[in-house]
């Protein structure tokens, strides 16, 4: 089970059409049945500008469709807010949200901002190879 961040739906969607983007590679290797997303990446993406434009936001709608989405709830939260205050550096609320359903879902993350994420506890990242 691997959970896409924020960062791969992005980067997908800022490709060139036919681009072979991470995220085709990823679906390749793991199979679509194996990518999910937290709805908080429902969130930052509709925090996106580009969504403005219908013609983009259909885009955006239509690569996210195929993942199933892994909600946020009350131990997911609890997790979050211990790792945010227990971090010596400061973690953006959404990356704790999106860390924290990986480790309570015993997954791994997909990111390109693997900075983010390097220090959380019992989260483990996906290594593309």
């Amino acid at each position: 089970m691997v959970v896409l961040d924020t960062s791969i739906i992005i980067d997908h969607l800022r490709q060139k059409p036919g681009t072979i983007t991470l995220l085709c590679k990823i679906n390749r290797k793991e199979g679509r049945r194996n990518l999910f997303i937290s709805v908080i990446t429902i969130q930052e993406l509709y925090e996106g500008k580009s969504t403005l434009s219908e013609s983009k936001l259909k885009e955006m709608l239509s690569v996210i469709a195929p993942l199933e989405i892994l909600e946020y709830n009350r131990e997911i939260a609890e997790i979050a807010g211990t790792v945010a205050r227990d971090s010596k550096t400061t973690i953006e609320f959404a990356d704790t949200a999106i860390a924290a359903t990986c480790v309570f879902n015993d997954s791994k993350l997909f990111t390109l901002n693997t900075n983010h994420f390097k220090d959380i506890p019992d989260l483990e990242l996906y290594n593309f190879k």
